[in-house]
């Protein structure tokens, strides 16, 4: 069944990414996002001029995993990208959504998540970090769940969603969002990561460089710790935008104009149980 946005596409592509869970945390981050950034090329204007480009970036793929990003794997990330991209179109024509008041994610995760042990809130977190960790521990046995709801951050920033905290008493702070997560769901302890969001703000990041860059292994191994002890809650502030202009390809977020991948302006719940 396809949830009102769209998340639910997203299982088949946990489900063959776990099938090649045995590979190293970093090998199925990389084939995650080069599939759902060919998918995203591919309904991109000008694809053309940067295929050169993402050939590059794939390089960094072993060639038995590439024919994924060429395969099923691709075709699922296309029909879940078609997906969003519609989704997203209908929320930028909306006045006010409920998605983007955290009076909404206190509800659904009071009525859908319940008590969970602990808290991670990955600042600037997007969908390939999200489906790499899925499907990373599913390959390991632990249950895990993306919900369907979603928080929407229409431009793409961490204010958006800070500003909002000083009603229910917390600091406008990205940690203030993990600390009132954690009052509200009464777990043990919480954590904000800055990992992806650091990688993200480096000059000039482009694909090739943040694929090189960022420290999945480092997200995996602390969810992975958490998991071990009891059930992990984890939320982003937003995600990220894949541009392609004039500079080529890279990544950043709050994007404004059309682009591959225009992941900033949604953040996903996953539970680890």
């Amino acid at each position: 069944m396809i949830s009102k946005y769209g998340i639910s596409g997203l299982d088949n592509i946990i489900t063959c990414l776990s099938e090649i869970g045995n590979l190293p945390t970093t090998m199925i981050h990389r084939v995650a996002f080069c599939s759902l950034l060919r998918a995203g090329l591919s309904l991109y204007d000008s694809k053309e001029h940067y295929d050169e480009e993402f050939t590059k970036v794939l390089q960094s793929v072993p060639s038995p995993y590439r024919g994924l990003v060429y395969g099923g794997l691709y075709l699922s990330a296309l029909d879940y990208l078609k997906s969003f991209n519609r989704i997203l179109k209908d929320a930028r024509n909306a006045i006010l959504l409920k998605e983007a008041s955290l009076h909404h994610v206190l509800d659904f995760v009071k009525s859908r998540v319940g008590k969970v042990g602990s808290i991670m809130v990955l600042d600037c977190g997007s969908i390939p970090e999200f489906i790499t960790l899925a499907s990373k521990l599913k390959a390991l046995r632990y249950p895990s769940l993306i919900f369907s709801d979603v928080f929407l951050n229409p431009i793409g920033v961490t204010r958006f969603l800070t500003q909002q905290l000083k009603s229910f008493g917390q600091e406008d702070i990205l940690q203030g969002y993990a600390e009132l997560l954690k009052r509200t769901l009464n777990a043990n302890f919480c954590v904000k990561s800055s990992v992806i969001d650091l990688t993200v703000h480096a000059h000039g990041i482009t694909v090739e460089e943040f694929l090189k860059s960022i420290d999945i292994n480092e997200l995996f191994n602390r969810v992975k710790f958490f998991a071990s002890q009891s059930s992990v809650l984890i939320t982003s502030d937003h995600g990220y935008d894949v541009v392609a202009d004039e500079q080529g390809l890279y990544v950043t977020h709050g994007y404004r104009g059309p682009c591959p991948l225009n992941f900033s302006k949604m953040a996903l719940f996953l539970v680890i149980d």
